[in-house]
Parts: C-alpha cells; sequence; structure tokens
C-alpha cells in the first residue's frame, strides 16, 4: 500500500459506516444526534486491524532521497553515532572532504558502519542512512539502487569507489565466526567480589588455550583494537575465546581487575597457553615480524 491509498481506504470504510451506523441507529429509534447513535457509531467504525497495519508499514517504509537526508557525523566534534540506526536498511559514507566513497545495505546498519570506521577511518567521517524496517533483501536492493542511481545521474556516471568492481576495501569482509563470549559468572549475583573476578580470569585462561579480553563481541567488537586483535587472530585462523570487559552484569568490574590479573594496563588483553601475550599493539609487531604464526604453528595445524 501507499500512503494515500491507505489513507483513501480508511475514509472509504468511514463514510460507509457513517451512513450504516446513522440507518441503524434512527431504525432502531435512535436520532442521528441522540448518545445511543454516537455509541453505536464508536463501536462500529473502528478501522479494521489490517488497515491500520498497512496505514503503519506504508508509512514506516516512505523512501527518502539520498540528497534529502541529513549527514551524521562519525568522528571528531560533533559525532553523532547513536543517530545511526540500529535496523536493516541502506547507508552512503562520505570522507572529510563530503565525497562519497561508497553506498551499502545491511541487516544492521550501525554495526555495519562501525566496522567500517574501525577498518577505514581516514574514509569514514560522515554517514547518510535510512532504515527499511521488516525489508525483504528484495526491498533493501531496490532501496540500494535508487540511491546508487541517484548518485549516478549527479556524477556523470561515476560510481562511489567503494564501490567500483575490484575494490575490496569495503565489502570484502572476512565472516567472523558466531561463537559466544564466555562469562565469568552467572548474572544472578547483584554483589561480586573483585576476588571472585580474578578467580574466575584465573579459571578461564587456565581451561582455555586462547583467549582475548576484549570489549563487545568478535561479532561486534566496540573499539577498533579489539576489532584489530580479532582480525589477526581470524586471518591466521587461531581457536580462540572471548571475553566481554564491558558486560558488567556476567563480568562485574573487569576492566579493571584485569589490570591485576595481567599487569596491563589497557584493553584488549590475549592470553595463550595460561601466559599473557600482550595487547593489540604486541600482537601487531608480533604479526608484522612472523613470530605470532611462529607461535600458533607450534601448537598444531588445528590453531593455524
Amino acid at each position: 500500500y501507499s500512503i494515500p491509498s491507505c489513507r483513501r481506504a480508511v475514509d472509504d470504510e468511514m463514510n460507509v459506516k457513517v451512513s450504516f451506523v446513522c440507518r441503524t441507529s434512527i431504525a432502531h429509534g435512535g436520532t442521528p444526534g441522540s448518545s445511543a447513535a454516537h455509541k453505536l457509531f464508536l463501536r462500529k467504525s473502528r478501522t479494521p486491524v489490517r488497515v491500520r497495519q498497512a496505514a503503519a508499514d506504508a508509512s514506516d517504509r516512505v523512501p527518502h532521497n539520498l540528497s534529502d537526508l541529513a549527514p551524521i557525523v562519525l568522528s571528531g566534534r560533533g559525532s553523532d553515532f547513536d543517530a545511526i540506526p540500529a535496523e536493516a536498511g541502506v547507508y552512503a559514507v562520505y570522507d572529510n572532504d563530503e565525497t562519497l566513497q561508497y553506498i551499502g545495505l545491511s541487516r544492521k546498519i550501525k554495526a555495519s558502519v562501525k566496522l567500517h570506521m574501525f577498518e577505514l577511518p581516514e574514509l569514514c567521517f560522515s554517514v547518510r542512512c535510512e532504515a527499511v524496517k521488516s525489508a525483504t533483501t528484495l526491498e533493501l536492493q531496490k532501496e540500494w539502487k535508487k540511491w546508487m542511481l541517484e548518485h549516478l545521474a549527479e556524477n556523470k556516471g561515476k560510481l562511489p569507489p567503494g564501490n567500483v568492481q575490484g575494490n575490496v576495501l569495503w565489502s570484502d569482509r572476512k565472516q567472523r565466526t558466531t561463537k559466544k563470549n564466555l562469562t565469568l559468572t552467572d548474572g544472578s549475583r547483584s554483589v561480586v567480589n573483585d576476588s571472585d573476578i580474578l578467580e574466575a580470569c584465573r579459571e578461564v585462561v587456565r581451561l582455555h588455550k586462547t583467549v582475548v579480553f576484549m570489549k563487545g563481541a568478535r561479532s561486534e567488537p566496540e573499539c577498533r583494537f579489539s576489532h584489530r586483535v580479532c582480525s589477526i587472530l581470524d586471518d591466521m585462523l587461531v581457536d580462540y575465546e572471548t571475553v566481554d570487559t564491558l558486560d558488567e552484569v556476567h563480568n562485574h568490574n573487569l576492566r579493571n581487575v584485569l589490570k591485576q590479573f595481567g599487569n596491563w594496563p589497557t584493553i584488549p588483553q590475549v592470553y595463550h597457553n595460561g601466559e599473557f601475550l600482550g595487547g593489540h599493539d604486541i600482537l601487531d609487531e608480533l604479526q608484522m615480524s612472523g613470530q605470532l604464526h611462529d607461535l600458533f604453528k607450534t601448537d598444531g595445524p588445528e590453531d593455524i
């Protein structure tokens, strides 16, 4: 349904009901202005659920042109990352010169934009986005195509750099495993001592070969350093576990406890074979030197 057609449907039905109710109330001894006729009208004139829902769906899917939408600044002064919708839709990323770099579609706009910011921070200054609630894949593709045609018409047929065939910087992201985070408690206690969390850290590191204490989950890191560590281990096909330091329900005060546990001030922290391996900067250095590959290679082919 379009919004006008929905409104016409509602209006037509209301007109029919007004006529019907007036005739019915008068036939039963009422007058058009009586309270009995008014109550009967109110009871009979409610718009059917299917019509109301169609109107609501239509209003949720009113498409906007790319140029109609205000840009959302992603970093620096004036940034408003929380304004990005979390649901499905289309988005367009611009650099600091307001040059359109990439038009994408996603089931989770905010998560996709966040990954772009982690991977290509120099090209991600602002974003325009449009949520398409309850959208099918075809509907998302239709909105993406409309935005792309608008851009091509205004730029003499020139594609955004990130959408040029062969450019994999934006679209060729590796699928991360959906393995869930480990938790240090069951979350049932409102008060947890730091000593209990410290002991739980020791137990997790003892039971699992490679553990990453990070911000967020491997499928959706909450900081670029955690994203970097997961990317390094994913590239090497390492089997590893993660613990979310932002999960205060299950991992109470973990960010502070880790400073004592690993004698290291920052997050993420990586542990391997029961020992502290390093943070993101150390893992970067070990990867560049080849030592990280050698380290995991000695553990057997199942880890690399």
